[in-house]
């Protein structure tokens, strides 16, 4: 038995004739040119790659990377997914790519896909489809938590059956636009910082027991022009594993495991070394190996003008998804400046009276006239692509957004819009479509998750303590 790290959140685990790829992005960009992975695959190591079985953790593209999916087509893996409240993955799936072995899992069943290899999904976050993965292969446990916070009563129903991890695998940043794309704000001052979250993959490396913690899922960089300043947060791994190693008394250990690293049950582990410290170096370097790649997708974004019949049919249909008990009683916006006429517009969403209109402006100081909550600035090419293909819960992640705060409650009704939008675009919405009979199997198979959410907002919004509190 072996595995390799491929790339960001890409890991191909290998035994006997079974050969399980997780979340490949190993091609090229995602988010519109925004992410690129750090370090590259090397393309030796991207064409050894020929899964018998892939399974994808949630939707975000970095995680489900159209490209990179399509390379594996000739091979025809069965695809699995988490089996969660919407049918989308699977529908996008079905729609987009020529696998005919699609495949769904129930959260917390183990799934036989091999002689002594066996995988075991649990599901994460109610709002958005996220998931975490056990893999037992040859004796071997990888716990591969990805994205996926798990916490509470979710993370020892996981301790609980598996009882013990000889690798553990987790994330240490996070895709969410806030603080970072908040105009004004500065990370560094947030609880959102780097240190933040090494803190966190600490507390939750050492509550897992695992015997080998692997900083993981977050090496990525920014190369378009607009997002190229979020590379100064980047969540430097070296730094995650000090944070841990200063903090770890006991037995375990952190292990850097850049693209191409691998361990065997024979050999053990096999590093690809990475100098972390060149970022910058390397950032200005691949700008210019990408130079054609980026151009093309400014040159896009130059020429696009505003789609109204596209914007007005999605949040029109959104605002009527939105019924009691949910509160959207606000207005907000979107600034899109064409800059092909140089014309700016913002787009606006009025959830009390569940309406949307455009309004031209001169000036972007305009925004400010309309009793807005907050605005979202961005491109009208990115803008008309999350309407027509309902991808508004991707696309902050791209950090290819602006975000003015405007009244008292802007932060609130901006992460409340965040999160109903995600429900939205999951199939959530109308709440009712949670009541059917499948969802409420599922709602069953996943009842620790609502008093994990109530231990959530007790301890971290009422006690204002430290994510990384939830572990101790």
């Amino acid at each position: 038995m072996q595995f390799t790290v491929i790339s960001h959140a890409c890991l191909y685990i290998e035994h006997l004739n079974t050969r399980l790829l997780i979340d490949p992005w190993l091609l090229g960009s995602c988010y519109w040119r925004s992410w690129w992975n750090y370090p590259e695959p090397v393309k030796e190591l991207v064409d050894s790659i020929k899964p018998t079985h892939i399974y994808i953790t949630h939707l975000h593209w970095d995680h489900y990377h159209g490209p990179s999916l399509r390379k594996f087509e000739k091979y025809q893996p069965t695809i699995i997914f988490p089996k969660h409240f919407n049918n989308r993955m699977v529908n996008d799936c079905k729609k987009g790519f020529k696998f005919k072995k699609i495949y769904e899992v129930d959260h917390g069943k183990q799934l036989k896909i091999g002689n002594n290899f066996s995988i075991t999904s649990y599901q994460f976050n109610p709002l958005v489809i996220d998931s975490s993965l056990v893999v037992e292969a040859d004796d071997i446990n990888i716990f591969n938590a990805n994205d996926s916070k798990v916490f509470g009563l979710s993370f020892k129903q996981i301790l609980n059956k598996h009882k013990k991890f000889d690798f553990v695998l987790r994330s240490h940043s996070s895709a969410s636009p806030t603080p970072h794309c908040i105009k004004g704000s500065n990370p560094e001052n947030s609880y959102r910082s780097p240190r933040n979250y090494a803190n966190e993959f600490a507390a939750f490396g050492k509550a897992s027991q695992g015997k080998y913690i692997i900083p993981f899922a977050s090496s990525h960089f920014y190369l378009h022009p607009d997002t190229e300043k979020y590379n100064k947060f980047y969540s430097n791994p070296k730094f995650v594993k000090e944070i841990f190693d200063k903090d770890n008394k006991g037995t375990q250990k952190c292990i850097l495991m850049a693209s191409g690293s691998k361990w065997s049950k024979e050999k053990g582990f096999k590093i690809i070394e990475h100098d972390y410290s060149l970022l910058d170096q390397h950032v200005e370097k691949a700008i210019l190996e990408n130079k054609d790649k980026l151009n093309k997708q400014l040159k896009k974004e130059k020429i696009s003008t505003l789609n109204e019949v596209s914007f007005r049919k999605y949040y029109n249909r959104f605002l009527q998804s939105i019924n009691f008990p949910f509160n959207f009683n606000f207005k907000f916006g979107f600034l899109i400046n064409e800059k092909k006429s140089q014309r700016n517009f913002i787009c606006i969403i009025d959830g009390t009276k569940k309406s949307t209109y455009v309004i031209r402006i001169d000036k972007e100081s305009e925004i400010y006239k309309y009793q807005l909550s907050f605005v979202i600035k961005t491109s009208a090419n990115i803008f008309n692509d999350c309407n027509s293909k309902m991808m508004h819960n991707t696309f902050s992640a791209s950090k290819l957004l602006e975000i003015f705060l405007i009244s008292k409650n802007s932060k609130k009704n901006l992460a409340k819009y965040f999160a109903l939008i995600d429900f939205y675009e999951n199939d959530c919405l109308p709440y009712f479509k949670l009541f059917s009979k499948r969802n409420i199997r599922i709602i069953i198979r996943r009842w620790r998750e609502i008093i994990d959410i109530i231990y959530y907002i007790y301890l971290i919004k009422l006690k204002k303590r430290e994510i990384a509190d939830l572990y101790n």
